[in-house]
């Protein structure tokens, strides 16, 4: 997993670098596309980061899952504030350091991986639509234009955020919508792939600017957040760093979320 994460942050995926943007998409391409995604770009993005739609359809199954990512990085504005290359892995006292670790390429890439290893295991997946934009650290239109039809045309009920946060060394479930009783299927999530040791929030992953993702979940939709960051993540600042343990262990998190949602009814 190191030696693909040190490629995926090597590639520059900022505002306006065309060549770098759609180097980082070939990469994700090369990772989905051997797992059974089919994948298309849409979007004429003025900043060359097209929206990737990848598709899996399992017709041996009725359970579907959206997931959200985005294959950009706020670009890099106060490099004498760097302690290391912001654009290589850099592991100091058990944390990767570089930019994109923690917002969203390390969490991407593990989640990819996890995916592989359920396929390579023979079990079977949900059904997948998965939104990866390149417009979020410019909040730019391209998502919002994209992302309504095919939330439309999917009609999944489970809505999963980026990323999601540890507080004081304990994950944290997110959920939405706002509501007075706990939705009871989330009890379950959380023992299946926290063995119920996270704490619930009924909130969301807090945004810098509008999201198109969380904005167009529907009204019979439920909102998800986990994810292996944490407050020392120093997410758009210098020195931008992951918990190296939390990030390995999301992997593997992810493959007992993937596989919770193929085994229940909501």
């Amino acid at each position: 997993m190191i030696d693909q994460l040190k490629e995926f942050i090597a590639i520059q995926t900022i505002a306006h670098d065309k060549q770098s943007n759609e180097a980082g998409i070939l990469f994700i391409e090369n990772l989905l596309t051997p797992l059974g995604f089919e994948i298309t770009l849409e979007g004429n993005s003025k900043y060359h980061q097209p929206v990737i739609i990848a598709k899996h359809t399992n017709p041996k199954s009725d359970k579907k899952i959206v997931l959200y990512g985005h294959y950009d990085v706020e670009k890099i504005r106060k490099i004498d504030e760097w302690e290391t290359p912001p654009f290589e892995v850099v592991e100091k006292e058990n944390r990767l350091f570089c930019r994109g670790i923690a917002d969203n390429k390390g969490i991407l890439l593990a989640r990819i991986l996890a995916i592989e290893d359920i396929v390579k295991s023979g079990k079977e997946l949900p059904n997948i639509l998965w939104i990866i934009q390149g417009e979020e650290e410019v909040a730019g239109q391209t998502p919002f234009e994209i992302i309504p039809k095919h939330f439309e045309n999917f009609q999944s009920v489970l809505y999963l955020e980026e990323t999601g946060i540890y507080r004081k060394e304990k994950p944290v479930i997110f959920y939405l919508p706002k509501s007075d009783e706990r939705p009871s299927f989330l009890n379950g999530m959380n023992k299946a792939i926290y063995n119920g040791e996270a704490a619930f929030e009924n909130r969301h992953l807090n945004k810098f600017t509008t999201c198109p993702f969380l904005t167009n979940i529907p009204s019979n939709g439920y909102y998800l957040g986990f994810g292996p960051n944490d407050f020392s993540a120093n997410i758009h600042r210098p020195n931008e760093s992951m918990n190296k343990d939390n990030l390995f262990n999301h992997r593997l998190t992810f493959q007992k979320f993937l596989e919770w949602v193929s085994q229940t009814n909501i």
